[in-house]
């Protein structure tokens, strides 16, 4: 009998997880699909909520609770940490980076990894550190014999969309980083985007899972999605860009990660 299929989120901080993947773990874990997660820091340079309880010496411990708690609301368990330090993640080297990201990739034994695009989605150094280290793990994963042909896909967040949130914003009083804002992002033209996945079945599951990082809750991105439900929205769509194998201009759009495997499910 096959392996389970495995789908591999690598990303840099704890919640980016679930902003880009919780729909999508939500949607194919109950479907047999095994859901693994690598997190290059603990994000100990992150903001830390009124009422979370959180200090700033606690706080690595606390936002890595958080991450399991909330990979727990849509089924994933296996949730490894990397070690680096969050805002200093560039600083360890491309190398350290990208050998600890490709021994995650050989543990696991992914079929579909995901990690940001190439500009981190919100320009965040740490974010396209960890992209760029991936892109190279993942090609040297890939090179070598597997039963199933990998997958690699960027997340990234429409142009439309990141528009549509930032008027969602100014509309509920909640003032969203603009382009030229740090860690604002300017988007991806939404014709680069080959696979959407439909999460409004799921999209209060997602919610939940991103409510428990507590810590994170002072955020304007966290105050607009809970507002009058804001999640629904948000979580409706996920929306990633397949690298590899690279898309044929005739290719039709992917409605889910896991399509190209026979049984995979939707998601």
């Amino acid at each position: 009998m096959a392996p389970l299929l495995t789908l591999a989120g690598v990303f840099a901080h704890p919640d980016d997880e679930t902003w880009s993947l919780a729909a999508v773990f939500a949607l194919l874990v109950p479907k047999g699909v095994r859901g693994v997660v690598w997190t290059a820091t603990r994000g100990q340079a992150g903001q830390i909520a009124d009422g979370s309880g959180a200090t700033r010496e606690t706080l690595p411990r606390v936002r890595e609770a958080e991450e399991r708690a909330a990979m727990a609301v849509v089924g994933v368990e296996s949730v490894e940490f990397g070690g680096f330090v969050d805002g200093q993640v560039a600083d360890a080297g491309q190398d350290a980076l990208t050998t600890a990201v490709h021994r995650f990739l050989e543990r696991e034994q992914p079929d579909v990894v995901v990690t940001m695009e190439p500009a981190g989605v919100t320009a965040h150094p740490d974010h396209i550190a960890v992209s760029a280290a991936t892109q190279a793990a993942f090609a040297a994963y890939a090179a070598a014999p597997r039963e199933r042909e990998p997958r690699l896909y960027y997340w990234g967040a429409p142009v439309s969309d990141m528009a549509s949130w930032r008027e969602l914003g100014r509309a509920s009083g909640y003032e969203l980083p603009g382009e030229d804002d740090p860690y604002g992002g300017r988007g991806t033209p939404d014709e680069h985007f080959t696979c959407i996945v439909d999460g409004s079945a799921v999209a209060e599951t997602a919610w939940r899972a991103l409510c428990e990082h507590r810590t994170q809750a002072g955020d304007a991105h966290y105050q607009l999605v809970g507002h009058q439900e804001g999640w629904r929205a948000v979580f409706a769509r996920s929306a990633f860009i397949r690298v590899h194998p690279a898309p044929r201009p005739d290719d039709p759009r992917e409605a889910s990660l896991v399509e190209a495997f026979a049984g995979g499910g939707d998601g």
